[in-house]
């Protein structure tokens, strides 16, 4: 009689062993991720009653291919429904720091000198979307548009997990309803599969170059800008990132590559009237 019991122990180990690969690899709809991801923000009770909220911290700024030194300052980001304002202070004759307000109607981003932007700020400045649609700030900010996408009419599509930086993220692509900003730009969520926070955004700018620019041998600049929130707290039933992290990326021709860092110390909710 031949003798079944092993073969049926390592069958079950393989069944065993495929249930986490089957789990991590289950397509998700773009619909499941976000309710997901809100329960990762906190219940549905604690997210209504979250009717504004101030974050304040440090800020530390680095020209990563200029200077080797820092500027430290202070980093203040206030939001009420769909309205938000962020403050960058650092203070230094070159660069005293950004400046961005959307009022729910209309938007700002402050020069840092004489009718210039920093390339973060021109960039915010130029692509609107990215602060009408409260998606600056990821959950730091009220605007945040997972919070109520319906009401956003925006297109999100799950991408499948993506590795980034040697991490697995779920990949999430959103386009604005009413985009003004064409196909140039590409906007894409990313949340940590066992958790869903939301812990990074990329934003991805295709500009075509005037002819006779000093690098036209390329026809395109690109620009990039990612946001990378981490350190998650609960501060009043709501699991906000401490951690802010936004990188600046321009390329080719005069390259840049610039970062902002940002401490949170403090959270208040509902202070703002």
């Amino acid at each position: 009689m031949i003798n079944c019991k092993p073969h049926l122990a390592c069958l079950a180990l393989c069944v065993f062993l495929a249930i986490p690969a089957l789990a991590k690899d289950q397509k998700l709809t773009a619909d499941e991720l976000v309710a997901q991801h809100l329960q990762s923000i906190g219940t549905p009770e604690a997210r209504a009653a979250a009717k504004s909220r101030v974050a304040e911290g440090k800020i530390t700024f680095r020209d990563r291919l200029g200077s080797s030194n820092q500027l430290a300052g202070s980093a203040l980001f206030m939001s009420q429904g769909t309205k938000f304002k962020c403050a960058f202070n650092l203070g230094a004759p070159n660069y005293p720091g950004e400046q961005i307000v959307f009022d729910g109607h209309k938007y700002e981003v402050a020069f840092i000198t004489a009718n210039t932007r920093s390339g973060l700020g021109g960039l915010l400045f130029g692509q609107p979307d990215i602060l009408r649609e409260g998606l600056f700030g990821g959950t730091i900010s009220t605007a945040w548009p997972l919070l109520d996408l319906k009401a956003r009419q925006a297109k999100a599509k799950y991408e499948g997990v993506k590795k980034i930086d040697g991490r697995e993220l779920h990949d999430l692509t959103y386009v604005p309803n009413k985009s003004s900003s064409g196909s140039d730009l590409t906007i894409h969520l990313y949340f940590e599969p066992d958790t869903f926070r939301h812990v990074m955004t990329v934003y991805r700018m295709r500009t075509r170059i005037v002819p006779g620019a000093s690098w036209e041998a390329t026809d395109e600049t690109i620009e990039t800008v990612e946001e990378r929130f981490s350190d998650f707290r609960t501060v009043d039933g709501i699991t906000l990132p401490g951690t802010w992290e936004i990188r600046y990326h321009r390329e080719p021709g005069e390259t840049s590559e610039l970062q902002w860092q940002v401490v949170f110390d403090r959270f208040t909710h509902n202070a703002l009237k």
